[in-house]
């Protein structure tokens, strides 16, 4: 029986409980419940003028702002399927999402105009909305225009299986897959995170994270909305903002990349300022190094949270317990909804301890890559989703992230996980961060190498010494044979550093460099 879904039910809660408490605040602008509630389905009215039906795309290149989430949540109630745009891609990537998805609309924020206009006749086939004050005419419509219909009440009845969003990836190499989530899996993610961070109506979320991907969107914006929650809505804000926005509306939860939490951990130490509202965080991307978990509990008295996700599954798919026994350095247990199995090589369940490939099987799994079954089929095992993530299992069932199986280096038949070098390297006073990449070499198959980014401010650590101190830690073979420095590393599309750029820089730098010469310094472009 078709029905309407729990997506496009997303807001009824909260209205129906609280309608003229805050929902969001953008910028100096703040909406109510209610006035989200009636935006949305102003924006769906218009897109439906537009001609939009269900099972149409519609595009979004947009900024952390009310328009994006409006943007979204209105393809949900028309049964639209929404398809956000990394704000931070450039025409070409533009042009394969338009070219792959086939939208009815984009919406995109004037400040993009530019970047619109450049993609030429994949933009010029659809109907255009520009937000902002760029000017518009028969082409290109105004939001306002969009807006100007009264909002239209009634949702569309469809499947839970019908999709819904369609997530890009970074697209490290090659083109990036369009990870396909329908209204049943988007759900299960939004309800997943907001079981396992204990979002309540009463909390306040300040979303950092871009919108346009699983992190922001699933994990952070629509579960703070489901519960009725207050929203904070900024895009990457520096640790100087954030701790502002954080003191200024008493924000009690913040999630971050684990690269931007070193970043701003080390501004409240240097700044002294304090945030006693804030009471929970957590740190995802990349591993949070020993160090840096000190760090924090030492400024706030309670730990920050680590996890694991990913687009393919729209949220955390192990994650610390918000209450209860935290393992520092741990992934944690499986969040709400999931089930976890690690395999090995030959495709059988490993013991405890033994190091495997990390499968999940969840409701929240997308529904497979947009208009691609070869790389739907090779996602999926007998019905588990294979993450690409190494891992381990202690006794009391707390998951370890031990690395990804393709950036797994393997010098002489040992397999060198970056994750492990990393954490060493974290730990010395005087760098930043670091990078671990492994690059072909003609004796040992493949060698590592670390990007380091000193400390700010700082000289690059003296080599010697960082050799030395690497090798008291770790064994030979997982020391790296090379050091190259930057106070700048290269990050991808999501904001985490871009190890598969970063080795394609280590190669262009070291050259031909022959196993075991001194290594150079030389910032990447």
């Amino acid at each position: 029986m078709l029905t309407q879904t729990l997506l496009q039910s997303l807001l009824r809660g909260a209205v129906n409980a609280h309608s003229a408490r805050t929902a969001i605040r953008c910028g100096d602008r703040a909406i109510t419940y209610a006035d989200l509630d009636t935006l949305v389905g102003r924006a769906a009215a218009g897109f439906a003028r537009l001609g939009v039906e269900r099972g149409d795309r519609v595009a979004w290149f947009l900024p952390n702002n009310l328009e994006a989430v409006v943007t979204t949540l209105a393809c949900y109630r028309i049964g639209a399927v929404s398809v956000p745009v990394n704000y931070r891609y450039v025409a070409p990537e533009v042009r394969y999402v338009i070219d792959s998805t086939a939208p009815r609309v984009l919406v995109f924020h004037e400040d993009r105009t530019e970047v619109v206009g450049s993609v030429g006749d994949a933009a010029e086939r659809l109907s255009r909305v520009v937000v902002g004050s760029a000017e518009a005419g028969q082409v290109v419509r105004p939001w306002a225009t969009l807006m100007a219909d009264s909002a239209l009440t009634r949702r569309a009845v469809l499947e839970d299986s019908a999709p819904a969003l369609i997530l890009f990836t970074s697209g490290s190499t090659g083109h990036p897959k369009g990870v396909t989530h329908s209204h049943r899996s988007a759900w299960y993610a939004i309800d997943n995170s907001r079981q396992a961070l204990d979002i309540g109506a009463d909390d306040v979320v300040l979303v950092g994270k871009p919108i346009s991907h699983a992190g922001g969107l699933q994990t952070q914006l629509l579960p703070a909305l489901a519960a009725g929650a207050q929203v904070i809505l900024s895009m990457k804000p520096t640790p100087e903002l954030a701790s502002d926005l954080i003191r200024r509306h008493s924000v009690s939860q913040y999630g971050m990349l684990a690269s931007d939490l070193l970043d701003f951990v080390e501004y409240l130490e240097e700044s002294g300022v304090r945030l006693p509202t804030l009471r929970n965080s957590i740190g995802s991307g990349d591993s949070v190094p020993m160090e840096l978990h000190r760090r924090f509990r030492d400024l706030f008295g309670w730990e920050v949270l680590e996890g694991c996700g990913m687009t393919e599954i729209g949220c955390y798919y192990a994650m610390n317990p918000r209450y209860g026994r935290r393992k520092w350095g741990s992934l944690g247990l499986p969040t709400p909804h999931t089930e976890v199995r690690l395999i090995g090589d030959d495709g059988r369940d490993v013991g405890m301890g033994a190091v495997g490939e990390i499968l999940v099987r969840t409701p929240s799994a997308t529904i497979g890559y947009w208009r691609d079954p070869v790389e739907t089929e090779n996602l999926f095992r007998d019905g588990w989703l294979q993450t690409g993530d190494l891992g381990r299992v202690d006794e009391e069932g707390y998951l370890w992230f031990v690395g990804r199986r393709k950036l797994m280096i393997v010098r002489r038949g040992s397999n060198i996980a970056p994750a492990e070098v990393e954490n060493v390297l974290d730990e010395h006073p005087q760098v930043h961060a670091s990078v671990v990449v492994g690059v072909p070499d003609p004796y040992d198959g493949s060698v590592p190498v670390a990007w380091i980014m000193p400390m700010h401010d700082a000289d690059a650590p003296d080599e010697d010494a960082l050799r030395a101190y690497v090798s008291a830690r770790l064994a030979p073979y997982q020391s790296p044979v090379y050091y190259l420095f930057s106070h700048d590393l290269p990050r991808n599309s999501t904001g985490k550093l871009d190890r598969h750029r970063l080795q394609e820089l280590a190669v262009e730098v070291l050259g031909g460099k022959a196993n075991g010469e001194t290594s150079c310094a030389a910032p990447p472009e």
